[in-house]
Formats: C-alpha cells, sequence, structure tokens
C-alpha cells in the first residue's frame, strides 16, 4: 500500500479556460514576435530595433516627399530601395533572432516549456512563425509607405491606382520572399547554438562569407551566371526586386540575370532547407 499523501499548499487554483496546446502555441508566437522588437524589456534592448526600423522607413518616407515636390518628374525606384536596405535586414536579424531561438535553451527552460500539452515540432514552428512575422513585417512595410505614398502624391489618385494598382503584388511577393530567406537563413544560423552572442556571430559570418564568396567568384569566367547570381542571398534579392519592379542596372543590361521566376523558385527553396534545418535544430531538447 502506498503511504504518499498529496499536501494543499494554499496555491490559487486555476479555474479557466484550458486552451490545449493552441493557447501555449499562440502565447510562444506572441511572446517571440515581441521579442524580436524588443517590447516588454528595457530601452537598451528595444535600440537595435528602433534604429532598423527608423532606418527602413524614413528613405522610403524621403523618397516619397522628393517624388511628390517634383510633380511626376521623377519615380519611385522600389526595387532599388529596398535593395539598399537588405543589410540592414540582415543585421537585424543577427541582433534579434538569438534573442527568440536562443533564450530557452540557454536557460535550460526548454524541457519545462514541453511538460504542456506542446511538442518539440510544435515549440519550434512556433519560434519560426514569430521570426518570420517579425520579419515580414520590417520587410514589407517600407514597400507599402512606397505604394501607398506614390497614390497619396498624385494629383489623381484613382486613376493613378488604376495604373499602379497591379504593382501591389510584386510589393508583398518581394516582402514575403526577402523576409523568408533572409530570416530562415538567420534562423538556421541561430539554431546552431544556445549562446546568443555566438549566434549572432554565425548569422553575421554567413552574409559576410557569402558576399566575399560573390566578389571572388566574379573573376572566374568558368562559373556559370546562374550560379554565381545565387552565391549571395542578399545580392539576389536585390536583382529580385529590381526585376519585379522593372528596374535596371547597367550591370543587368550587359549580363542579363534569370528570369524572376526562377528567383522565386530558389528563394522558395532556400528557405524551406534552412526552416527545415532550424527545425529540427530546435526540437532537440537536451539543449
Amino acid at each position: 500500500m502506498s503511504s504518499s499523501t498529496i499536501h494543499n499548499l494554499g496555491y490559487r487554483r486555476y479555474d479557466g479556460v484550458r486552451e490545449g496546446w493552441t493557447g501555449a502555441w499562440q502565447a510562444l508566437v506572441w511572446q517571440g514576435f515581441r521579442s524580436m522588437f524588443g517590447l516588454g524589456r528595457g530601452l537598451r534592448a528595444k535600440a537595435i530595433p528602433a534604429f532598423v526600423i527608423a532606418m527602413v522607413l524614413l528613405p522610403c518616407l524621403g523618397t516619397v516627399v522628393a517624388v511628390g515636390a517634383s510633380n511626376g518628374q521623377q519615380v519611385i525606384p522600389y526595387g532599388l530601395l529596398i535593395g539598399s536596405q537588405l543589410l540592414l535586414l540582415a543585421l537585424f536579424t543577427a541582433a534579434q533572432v538569438p534573442e527568440v531561438l536562443c533564450r530557452d535553451r540557454q536557460h535550460r527552460v526548454l524541457p519545462l516549456l514541453l511538460t504542456r500539452a506542446l511538442s518539440p515540432r510544435q515549440y519550434a514552428l512556433a519560434r519560426l512563425s514569430a521570426v518570420w512575422a517579425a520579419m515580414w513585417l520590417v520587410a514589407t512595410v517600407p514597400l507599402l509607405v512606397l505604394y501607398v505614398g506614390e497614390l497619396a502624391i498624385a494629383t489623381d489618385p484613382a486613376a493613378r491606382f488604376a495604373e499602379i494598382g497591379p504593382r501591389l503584388w510584386p510589393v508583398l511577393l518581394c516582402g514575403t520572399l526577402t523576409a523568408w530567406v533572409i530570416g530562415s537563413l538567420a534562423a538556421m544560423m541561430a539554431s546552431l547554438t544556445a549562446r546568443r552572442g555566438y549566434a549572432s556571430m554565425l548569422v553575421v559570418g554567413l552574409f559576410l562569407a557569402a558576399a566575399a564568396v560573390t566578389t571572388g567568384a566574379d573573376d572566374l569566367a568558368a562559373m556559370p551566371d546562374v550560379v554565381r547570381e545565387f552565391l549571395d542571398p542578399l545580392r539576389a534579392l536585390r536583382t529580385m526586386a529590381m526585376l519585379l519592379f522593372g528596374e535596371t542596372t547597367r550591370a543587368m543590361e550587359v549580363n542579363p540575370p534569370p528570369p524572376v521566376m526562377v528567383f522565386v523558385l530558389v528563394f522558395c527553396g532556400l528557405g524551406a532547407v534552412a526552416s527545415l534545418i532550424a527545425a529540427r535544430r530546435l526540437e532537440r531538447v537536451d539543449a
């Protein structure tokens, strides 16, 4: 016969609704999304997100004002502007993604989280969803500012919308693929370690190494142009953005890049592989 006894220690009982794994999943996504922007923490945690958001929005607002002052003599270079901000987005992920993916493993609270109705796979998906959502917001809002601003400065917004209405789809596609690729690659690198400092260095190192390899590959005539184009994800994203909005440079005229659909397919696959690697790493409870 067992002699175990359950003692009432006087803790307050929970009489609310039992939401199961969906409630835990939503709470993890929301908490991770807030962590990407330093919400709920001190001013120091908000410094980098606030700086990046200001640096990606101010050029867009300035461009809209300048185009409005020119009375339609200038056009808004969507692809050129978003291409110039990709490095900032990469630095944003290097600083903030480790906050979401490494903190639980560094403080060894993952086994505690998984004692609830939440599987390791659901936990990994929740954390990655928070990263993707935050990155989508940071990558897409500047393009939406340009799009809405172009309508606002038009003398006839209705007529202008009839002209640029279909441009909304390239705006959403460009923002989505940018967030998908950069966020997934950063999550993959951050998942390799439980230390936030090391994770940030790995993310920065990946993008710097890709840029260095691409610069060296430009001098190799034997390498196919298609392969060279995708060695650096940031460079390829910049090229895709310009193709989506019908923009071009002298280098693109001399060496035409692949069709935009090739970029879309490659980026979908690249993000999927990186996300799968990150998810498998985050599922490890022994971290």
